[in-house]
Order: C-alpha cells, then structure tokens, then sequence
C-alpha cells in the first residue's frame, strides 16, 4: 500500500480507523460518514463525562462537598456539548452536492474535523488530571481550562455546521482563518 500523499489522503486513512466511518470521497456515504464522525465524537464525549462521574463519586464519598457545584456544571456542559454534536442536522446539500463538492472543500472539512479531535483529546486530558489530581484545590484552574475548551469545541462545531449548510463558496471557516 502507498503512502498517503496529500493531507486528505492522511485523514483518509485516519478515518478509516474509526469503526463504521467511510470516507467523504464516497459519494452514496458522504451524509451518514458526517453523521458517523459525529456520534463518534459525542460517544468520546459521554466516555469523558463517565470519567467525571466516578472523580464526582469519589468527592462525594470523602465528604468534600465543595467542589461538588464545579464538577456537576462541567458535566452539564460536556452533556450539552454532545448532544449539540450528537443531534446535529447532517446531510447538508451544500458541501455533499455531489457535483459541487471539490478537494479544497473536503481539505477544509476534514481539518475542522482533525481539530475537534485534537479538542477533545485536550478535554479528555484534564479530565483525566482532575481525577487524579491532589488536592482537589487545584481543580478550580483545570476546571476552568476544561470549560475553556469545550466552549472552543462547541464553536468550531457550530462553524463546521455554517460551512456544511452554506451553498456556495467563502465559507464562514475559510474566512475566520484569513482574518487570523
């Protein structure tokens, strides 16, 4: 097998590992590959708040309320956030039209796509340090940064929405990036 050549050929093949996603190149799959990536994406989600969950009984069963309030928000912010991914429309005539779409198009789509993975391994990361982090002192910043995160994540997604649902070209990610 050849290696990949361009960065679409990369996430191709990164996509390919996901169990069930096809590629968006596929053209009959290209609405339920979307649909795929993003149950993917909640699932990893609901794993993150699992692991808040136990971090939320362990607190509880050594009688330090206080940081109780904190944990629960960031668990009803990580439950918002995948349902927002979750229940997303999908099957957006505008990138998927089959003779409109074009390698550019697909190269923008699957760097947003990269990005929120790259997210929410940031989100599972601090997660994982408020579980084992002592004393739970410290978890008021790594609370904060986690939110700080998700509120990226919930943005990128909603520009990944714009871009998808647009009919024409200039999408609203493409010109975020050359403001930057």
């Amino acid at each position: 097998m050849a290696a990949p050549k361009g960065f679409s050929d990369r996430v191709e093949s990164w996509l390919a590992r996901i169990p069930g996603v096809r590629t968006y190149r596929d053209r009959e799959h290209r609405r339920e590959t979307d649909k795929r990536l993003r149950e993917h994406l909640a699932s990893r989600l609901q794993d993150v708040r699992s692991q808040l969950a136990s971090t939320v009984l362990d607190v509880s069963q050594k009688g330090e309320f206080v940081y109780l309030e904190d944990l629960d928000r960031l668990s009803s912010r990580i439950q918002q956030v995948a349902d927002t991914i979750r229940y997303a429309n999908y099957g957006y005539a505008g990138i998927f039209d089959v003779e409109k779409i074009r390698e550019e198009e697909l190269d923008q789509l699957y760097a947003v796509d990269l990005s929120l993975m790259d997210d929410l391994d940031g989100i599972q990361s601090k997660v994982g340090a408020i579980s084992v982090q002592t004393p739970p002192e410290g978890w008021k910043t790594t609370v904060k940064e986690t939110f700080h995160l998700l509120d990226n994540l919930g943005k990128k997604f909603r520009e990944r929405n714009d871009f998808m649902a647009r009919p024409g070209k200039g999408s609203r990610i493409e010109q975020t990036r050359r403001k930057a």
